[in-house]
């Protein structure tokens, strides 16, 4: 062998032991467990019940198992540093209904894919109203009811100015009644909507209202009924 061959395996070796050692630093670096855990995205679910869910201990897979149990968080994602530290993001769910009970008093919400999410102390949320769901708050398990569940589907689609003139829904087996609240015009009205085509009944409830309704200051309408085919019957009481 000759010297030039020897420098090159000498060379080749020397390379080899630096490449096996860096590879077994950044294992262990990877593989040293958790210390610390850091959770971010909880704006309006309370830090301290999600930190009680989990331990440092945790895989991060059983970590964000255990996150997705509590019922305001739609998603989760955690890494684990070579630092020690673990970062964990939440997507917390956005509540689109409150339902009420019976009594009147505030049941659960409910998010765009009919998961139940209890009422929250910490915060208030601007969203309608729904009577007449009969299903009993169960975590993790979305609301049967298929009305309701059309209803969720439909409320994201909506535009704001539409948006806006909804205060509150009635569920009465399949069939939706709206509860219409003029800002600032102190006026309320029934909306009837009907078993089928809300989106396009609410467009044309709005279309209504803006050109017929809003001019007039001298025209209280109590009842608005969207389920005849061609036709918007109202009750009005003149002012």
């Amino acid at each position: 062998m000759t010297r030039r061959q020897r420098r090159i395996l000498t060379f080749l070796a020397i390379s080899l032991l630096i490449c096996v050692g860096a590879s077994s630093g950044w294992s262990y670096l990877w593989q040293r467990p958790c210390t610390q855990i850091t959770i971010t995205g909880t704006d309006y679910t309370d830090p301290a019940t999600m930190y009680g869910l989990i331990d440092s201990t945790f895989s991060t897979q059983l970590v964000v198992d255990r996150l997705q149990r509590h019922p305001w968080v739609q998603g989760a994602r955690a890494i684990c540093y070579p630092t020690g530290m673990m970062r964990v993001e939440v997507l917390e769910r956005r509540p689109l209904l409150l339902t009420l009970k019976e009594t009147g008093s505030p049941a659960y919400y409910l998010d765009e894919f009919g998961h139940m999410m209890p009422a929250h102390p910490q915060a208030i949320f601007d969203v309608p109203l729904l009577r007449g769901t009969t299903n009993p708050y169960r975590a993790l398990s979305p609301v049967k009811n298929q009305a309701v569940r059309d209803l969720l589907a439909l409320l994201p689609r909506l535009p704001a100015e539409i948006d806006s003139l909804i205060s509150e829904f009635e569920v009465t087996e399949n069939e939706l009644t709206m509860i219409m609240r003029v800002a600032g015009a102190d006026q309320i009205m029934l909306v009837h909507l009907g078993d089928t085509a809300w989106e396009e009944r609410l467009h044309k409830l709005y279309a209504f209202w803006d050109q017929q309704i809003r001019p007039r200051e001298d025209l209280m309408v109590e009842v608005i009924d969207l389920r005849f085919r061609g036709q918007i019957v109202t009750r009005e009481n003149p002012i």
